[in-house]
């Protein structure tokens, strides 16, 4: 705290006049001993100690009175960010100042007026000191060297910025806000402007004075939904930053001061941010403009789409589970959720009553009828104050083969007694049934009746396909190798899952290869059994050094005599979750007769345990390598070692471990904010690949350009380069989260392998935050756990944000509530004043009366008169 205007300061020594007033009177009382005065000496000591303490309360009020009008001409100033809190400041002088009329009331008393007035001084003193202090290292933290400056304005994209208050949206305020650190800025002053998303989104890139050019890039701003992220939107105002060639540099947040984004958390990355700005000459200072959040909202968001399993075939129905949750302040009632498959309506689902923060998922079953990319949606039937939430798209892939390689390592000319005989049967069962035959087509609605229009046709799937009631097809195309042939085998790539059965070693080509398979994102399976050579499985390292086999394969344990079971409970590997359901697994019954002990490094953050025995030794281990997995099981999958082949729960077991460990070849539809999409088109023949190779690495697609229709119907460009597969498409600008399409030019499907999609393109989704739609506020709490990294100085107001930006100091004067405690004080004295008064009767005059009547003076003085008169008449002589 400090004042604005020093000069009025001064009046605090007008604090002497009620002082010096009061000493004055004090010297004009005269003392007059007369002889019944030693009747009142008792009252008289009493009636004085309830004058002093009605002196020292008048004193200090009066004096109190001058230093308020004092300090409220001086218009004293709190800053927002005070150094040395005002709460002690204030406190302080005004106390100096009571202390000072208190030293006048008892000014008899020599000891207690020393030690007032010192007491006075050292406080009056020490809050002057306070001030200068306070000015000089305000000044100091917010004025800015040479003058002009570079401002970076950061503007909340998110979701939650289009919930409108009080009838207008935040983002349409934060681009006002934005406006006016524009106009509050000199013409020298160069500003850049960048929609803080999931991925900062630079709209003026580098630093400018054209106010023009600012003004129109401000009027074609618009949000990017999803969630904002904090430490990548500062970083990337600090590259802008960077652009600039002002000496000091600002940087302003404008945001509804959500706390989702902020990863406080994430300590990392704000010392990477802390790290970068520390690289300027000065630092930049951080503003950060809270909006305000609405008191209540009525929102229900679309939280999650799942599918039961990563890889979807069209052989089978694939569950789908839509979760939505009440994301807002009020109860929800009960709702409708549609699901959409490429754009038709296949099925709605209702939704039971739901409490704040309550969730409920519904499920769906759907089968595809046609391979390809398809799009699916869900809706939340709601009218609710948050729409951009009420809806998620997933793009996912449906294959009608799945190629399989089982490398058998220990075959056998019995039926049923080879290594890898039950995984085949469990993937590719034999077909014992006709195939199917084609239904009738659906004979044509009737006609409506005369006179009435035709009704609305039912909706239908486009690719409804095959009831689910239907046959199951077949999906896992199975190729069986033995071990000693696997040489044969040109390229892994072809396949999506090879599964290693009881095989004792490999030659080093076939390692190399499957390595290199793995690495692009292939499966491997390994089961090994009692031919396995642990030493080759122990050495077989990747190229980083590291093992490339998820567990040590230790030693061999028979267990005939007792036999161990699964240990159901610690089943956490997703592609377990069926056996770990006991209401619907009969895994419980599985007994493990031999089995190989696993050592799994614990260390090793790239390996993780599935599931255990009720031994203890794990069951299941697995290693994340490049972009696949390799997966190791305990016990072999056949009847020699387990009476696992004879149960119900074989068959998923085998197949959700297929799934999993080939759902990284599928295709990535769905990506993360900010990361890379790509999409691999291979050559539509080996033919073509030979032609059009060489020309298609100088000039892919003939120099025709590759683009990509964002959720928002914009269109931007993504990168294209021939490879030796074929053609690769990458689109990094994924900053809005939505589905998008990439548009190939006609000329692609000449010479490349096009998945089916729809009529825009490819699509793909890039996926929101479902914790944007909680609203939930960041405390200042939250923002100074920011403040060992990055000090940001949070903004209430327009007017604060503003002197902030332009080398004020923030703060708000005192001089309004200086005015209300003035004129409180005012009313107190004179009350005061008036009690007191009323209390010595200092404003009436008593009238003595003398004898048994009341007479005035002039009668009084005619009977005295009167009597004085007739003594003398009768002494006088008679004639």
């Amino acid at each position: 705290m400090y004042p604005l205007e020093q000069i009025f300061l001064w009046g605090l020594l007008a604090v002497a006049i009620p002082i010096l007033i009061h000493l004055l009177n004090r010297q004009k009382a005269t003392v007059v001993d007369w002889g019944a005065m030693r009747f009142l000496l008792e009252s008289l000591t009493s009636r004085s100690r309830r004058i002093l303490i009605e002196e020292i309360i008048l004193m200090a009020l009066r004096c109190l009175i001058v230093a308020l009008a004092a300090l409220a001409m001086a218009r004293l100033f709190v800053p927002t960010r005070s150094v040395i809190p005002w709460a002690i400041v204030l406190p302080a002088m005004l106390t100096a100042a009571v202390c000072a009329g208190i030293a006048a009331a008892v000014w008899s008393s020599h000891r207690a007026r020393w030690a007032l007035l010192a007491a006075a001084t050292v406080l009056f003193g020490g809050s002057v000191a306070a001030t200068v202090v306070e000015n000089y290292l305000q000044s100091r933290q917010w004025s800015l060297s040479g003058g002009e400056r570079d401002v970076a304005i950061l503007i909340d994209g998110s979701t939650s910025m289009n919930v409108a208050v009080d009838g207008q949206t935040n983002f349409k305020r934060a681009i006002d806000e934005a406006r006016a650190v524009i106009e509050a800025c000199r013409p020298a002053d160069a500003v850049s402007i960048i929609v803080a998303g999931p991925v900062p989104r630079p709209v003026m890139a580098s630093p400018t004075a054209d106010r023009k050019e600012l003004e129109a890039a401000l009027k074609k701003l618009a949000p990017t939904g999803g969630s904002m992220r904090v430490a990548r939107a500062l970083a990337a105002a600090g590259a802008s930053l960077g652009q600039g060639h002002n000496p000091a540099k600002k940087i302003v947040l404008v945001t509804d001061g959500q706390n989702v984004g902020w990863d406080l958390r994430n300590e990392s990355q704000w010392q990477f941010v802390a790290a970068g700005l520390q690289e300027f000459p000065v630092p930049p200072q951080v503003v950060c403009r809270t909006l305000r959040l609405p008191k209540t909202l009525r929102n229900v968001a679309l939280a999650d789409i799942r599918f039961s399993r990563k890889v979807i075939g069209t052989d089978r129905p694939v569950r789908i589970d839509v979760t939505a949750a009440n994301a807002g302040t009020t109860v929800a009632e009960p709702l409708s959720i549609e699901l959409a498959v490429d754009g038709a309506a296949v099925a709605r689902q209702e939704t039971a009553e739901m409490l704040p923060g309550a969730s409920e998922t519904v499920r769906f079953d759907h089968r595809f009828g046609r391979p390809g990319l398809h799009v699916v949606a869900a809706t939340v039937l709601s009218e609710d104050e948050m729409p951009a939430d009420n809806a998620a798209v997933r793009v996912l892939e449906a294959i009608d083969k799945m190629p399989v390689l089982v490398v058998e390592g220990d075959p056998s000319t019995r039926p049923l007694d080879g290594a890898a005989a039950f995984i085949e049967i469990a993937l590719a069962p034999l077909e014992d049934e006709p195939p199917e035959e084609p239904r009738p087509a659906e004979p044509p609605p009737p006609p409506p009746p005369a006179g009435k229009p035709a009704g609305k046709p039912a909706e239908k799937a486009k690719d409804a396909g095959p009831r689910p009631e239907e046959r199951l097809g077949r999906l896992v195309a199975l190729t069986t190798v033995p071990a000693p042939e696997i040489t044969a085998v040109k390229d892994f790539h072809k396949y999506n899952l090879v599964v290693l059965a009881n095989v004792p070693q490999l030659p080093q080509a076939a390692a190399a290869a499957l390595k290199a398979f793995v690495q692009d994102g292939g499966g491997l399976l390994i089961v090994p059994g009692d031919k396995v050579v642990p030493a080759f499985y122990n050495a077989w390292m990747s190229d980083g050094g590291e093992p490339f086999v998820p567990a040590a394969l230790a030693r061999r344990r028979a267990m005939a005599d007792a036999p161990a079971h699964l240990g159901l409970k610690t089943f956490t590997h997703p592609a377990l979750a069926l056996l770990a359901d006991a209401a619907q697994s009969d895994a419980d019954r599985a007994l493990v007769t031999a089995c190989w002990t696993l050592d799994v490094d614990q260390k090793d953050q790239a390996v993780s345990i599935g599931g255990r025995m009720d031994t203890g030794d794990p069951f299941l281990a697995e290693r994340r390598v490049g972009k696949g997995f390799v997966a190791v099981t305990a016990v072999a999958l056949d009847r020699r070692e387990s009476n696992l082949p004879s149960l119900k729960c074989f068959v998923p077991l085998v197949h959700e471990l297929a799934y999993y460990l080939a759902a990284p070849t599928m295709a990535q539809t769905n990506v993360r904010p900010g990361s890379e999409f790509i999409v691999e088109l291979p050559w539509k023949s080996a033919e073509t690949a030979q032609k059009e190779r060489e020309r298609a690495k100088r000039m892919p697609l003939d120099g025709q350009a590759v683009e990509v229709l964002t959720p928002s119907d914009q269109r931007a460009a993504a990168s294209v380069a021939a490879t030796d597969a074929g053609l690769r498409v990458v689109f990094p600008a994924t900053y809005e989260p939505g589905l998008y399409h990439v548009v190939l030019p006609p000329k692609a499907a000449e010479h490349y392998s096009l998945p089916p999609a729809g009529k825009k393109g490819l699509p793909f989704v890039v996926l929101g935050d479902p914790e944007e739609s909680r609203l939930a506020a960041l405390t200042d709490a939250d923002l100074q756990s920011t403040g060992k990294f990055v000090p940001i100085f949070r903004a209430e107001t327009t007017s604060h944000m503003i002197s902030a930006v332009t080398g004020q100091v923030p703060g708000e004067e005192m001089w309004k509530y200086l005015a209300v405690a003035l004129a409180a004080a005012l009313v107190a004295e004179i009350g005061l004043t008036r009690w007191i008064a009323v209390q010595r009767r200092m404003h009436m005059i008593e009238t003595v009366s003398f004898g048994p009547a009341t007479v005035d003076a002039q009668t009084f003085r005619e009977r005295a008169r009167s009597l004085l008169a007739v003594p003398n008449q009768s002494s006088e002589p008679q004639p």
